[in-house]
């Protein structure tokens, strides 16, 4: 029997699931007395960070900046049928993030609205919301992202100890400060590594492994330079950090308060804007909290001497970050108009831009569903983002007072996310899907699958002037879902609403690139207005990481083949499958500071993780190339075309259906006007 060594890049959020899901596999076998391969196992995990930052960037425990989405509990995909229920716990706890997250943040639920008054009021009104029961509501935004990071931590280690105790042949090593600087592909079935000392350069070279997992997530880079730069502030939304650059800008009092009058630059319009605006206000005393009554309230006279304190700037016009709301009123609307099949239908149409279409869509139904007499030409409607701060302010009032009515953003936000990652509606969502995939498994995809695969076939496309005008219109529809299903809180969303109503937050069109610095005035100007600081969040790249352009250089794409196959493998000029799992920025990668794309990662990583156990289980029983072997066998499975096509041909009709729809809804806009919603019905 052979034995096996596995390469990990980074140690973040997927890693780690892979590592815990891993154990827990091996585990469920154990338990059960079912037949384990103890062949001698090696995973080498390779973090640049150190131990005392945190888990990969989502996860950094100094991150103070507020959770966006609730937090994923175990995953389902482990076997337990027959285990005990205390072997069940603790199978289930090596994943469960959000039991781990409650038990740290409620060890001391006083102690942690103090830290969380002092650091940031965001995560203090989320907190105080989400513990309104006497238990904390993990299913919702809840606290500060900094916790994810210790809950992920405490996951790792419990599974470490498991693994010392019951799985003497896995030796796992976790190496900090490195990163993998370089991948020789020649063998397909044995990369071989180099490693670089993040802070010495040193480097280490001929690590050979059997198979590399590459999780070292998405790259960032600082918008701003030169004085800009070394004036501006660029970290991630730590409380400490930001004080500490607020008083080197001489905008603090000896109190460690904002004094009134100063202000600040915040560059975005959306979820890393917003992330620093609770922290600015725990430097004021905006912002009031009665700990007898647990309400918030704003002082309006603070709010008036903190006047003009955050302008938000973005270079575009006509677009705001959205609220995240999701009432039940919404979640579970159902819409006698559409069924699940037209929507799925509208995702096998050759040469369509998914996004525009799905984004008529959702118009059509939230003028259908609202009662405000709008037409669908009228919901997200081409305006300046003043008005789209008016009106949002003016929607998050009626929402505060009736948490259960229809408003415009929740409604055009739940049939966008309907659209791209579930195809279902209400009132049972989760029964929909399940029978939508068992009638069509091979055509319904998992929604991160979806979202990712709608922007493929455009953005691969020759470029000429039609193709690059259509990928224009693409990235403009695709912003706005975005835009929507990203949104914020509607906590978060409503304190920053009521501030720009009252003048402490505004909004100018502006660019990173129009900004100056006066060293004698201390000041930075934009288009002639000035500020006392500027905050600019890191921001993603459309540019691959080094080992990732590396290992692309090494693969070979025949003419009509995708680059990337199943299970994000490639291939080299053999036709041979290289023995790396490429899932970083290029493949899935970490779109924004948040537990939401770890949603993406427990979809990922069982399936991951299970493909790495039947790589390692073939290369102990001999086989030379066990994932060329593996994709046969997946191959021989697949559907044949016949029965795709025979899936595909049911939908015919609910793609007839639709484009009825579609044009019918054109037709009654243009005839009825304000009387759409009514004579949809």
């Amino acid at each position: 029997m052979n034995s096996t060594r596995i390469a990990v890049c980074g140690f973040g959020s997927r890693s780690r699931l892979f590592q815990n899901i891993y154990i827990a596999e091996q585990l469920s076998l154990l338990w059960r007395g079912l037949p384990i391969d103890r062949t001698p196992r090696t995973h080498d995990f390779f973090e640049m960070q150190t131990p005392s930052e945190g888990p990969g960037t989502a996860f950094q425990y100094g991150c103070d900046a507020a959770l966006n989405t609730g937090i994923e509990h175990s995953t389902k995909t482990i076997n337990k049928e027959g285990l005990t229920e205390e072997q069940c716990k603790i199978i289930d706890s090596l994943t469960d993030m959000a039991a781990h997250y409650a038990r740290i943040i409620m060890a001391d639920p006083k102690k942690t609205m103090s830290d969380l008054l002092r650091n940031n009021i965001s995560t203090a009104i989320l907190f105080n919301n989400a513990t309104k029961s006497g238990e904390l509501n993990v299913d919702i935004p809840c606290g500060p992202r900094g916790i994810s990071g210790h809950a992920m931590e405490a996951m790792t280690q419990d599974a470490l100890r498991l693994a010392r105790e019951y799985l003497p042949w896995l030796s796992i090593n976790i190496r900090y400060g490195v990163v993998v600087s370089d991948m020789d592909l020649s063998d397909p079935t044995h990369p071989v590594l180099t490693i670089e000392n993040v802070k010495t350069g040193e480097t280490e070279t001929g690590l050979v492994y059997d198979l590399v997992i590459k999780c070292s997530g998405t790259t960032f880079e600082v918008p701003i330079t030169g004085e800009i730069e070394e004036n501006g502030f660029s970290g991630i939304p730590n409380s400490a950090q930001v004080a500490e650059y607020l008083e080197n800008q001489k905008m603090l009092d000896n109190e460690g308060y904002i004094i009134p009058g100063k202000s600040i630059f915040i560059g975005g319009i959306g979820l890393s804007a917003f992330d620093f605006v609770g922290i600015i206000l725990a430097k004021t005393k905006i912002v009031k909290f009665d700990p007898d009554t647990k309400e918030f309230t704003i002082d309006e006279a603070e709010a008036k001497r903190n006047r003009n304190l955050v302008t938000f700037f973005s270079r575009t016009e006509g677009i705001f970050g959205a609220c995240r709301h999701v009432n039940d009123a919404v979640k579970y609307l159902d819409s006698e108009l559409i069924t699940p099949e037209m929507i799925l239908s509208l995702t096998l149409q050759n040469d369509l831009d998914t996004y525009p279409a799905f984004f008529e869509l959702a118009r059509i139904l939230t003028a259908a569903s609202c009662s405000s007499h709008r037409m669908p030409s009228q919901i997200e409607e081409n305006m300046s983002t003043i008005d789209h701060m008016d009106r949002m302010a003016t929607e998050n009032e009626v929402l505060d007072k009736n948490s259960k009515i229809l408003t415009e953003t929740g409604l055009l936000r739940k049939w966008m996310w309907s659209f791209i990652f579930t195809h279902t509606m209400g009132p049972q969502p989760l029964q929909q899907r399940a029978a939508l995939v068992e009638k069509y498994n091979h055509i319904v995809r998992h929604g991160w699958h979806n979202w990712r695969s709608m922007s493929y076939d455009i953005s691969h496309k020759p470029q000429n002037e039609a193709n690059d005008a259509a990928y224009l219109r693409h990235c403009h529809y695709r912003r706005i879902a975005l835009n929507y299903i990203a949104g914020a809180p509607f906590e978060i969303h409503l304190l920053i609403t009521r501030l720009y109503k009252l003048g402490v937050i505004s909004w100018m069109q502006g660019a990173y690139e129009d900004l100056t610095w006066s060293n004698e005035a201390r000041m930075f100007n934009l288009k002639g207005q000035q500020a006392d600081g500027l905050i600019a969040s890191r921001r993603l790249t459309a540019k691959s990481d080094k080992l990732g352009s590396r290992i692309l250089e090494q693969a070979h794409t025949p003419a009509g083949e995708p680059v990337w196959h199943k299970g994000r493998l490639l291939k080299n000029k053999a036709g041979e499958y290289l023995h790396v799992f490429e899932l970083g920025f290029t493949g899935h990668g970490k779109q924004w500071f948040d537990t939401n794309a770890n949603e993406g990662a427990y979809q990922l990583m069982p399936i991951i993780t299970n493909m790495a156990i039947i790589i390692e289980s073939l290369i102990s029983k001999g086989v030379e190339k066990p994932l060329n072997e593996l994709m046969e066998l997946h191959n021989a499975v697949l559907p044949k075309d016949e029965e795709f096509d025979a899936q595909a041909k049911q939908l015919e009709e609910p793609h007839r259906n639709l484009t009825h729809l579609i044009l019918y809804a054109r037709l009654i806009e243009k005839v009825y006007g304000e009387r759409f919603a009514e004579k949809m019905q």
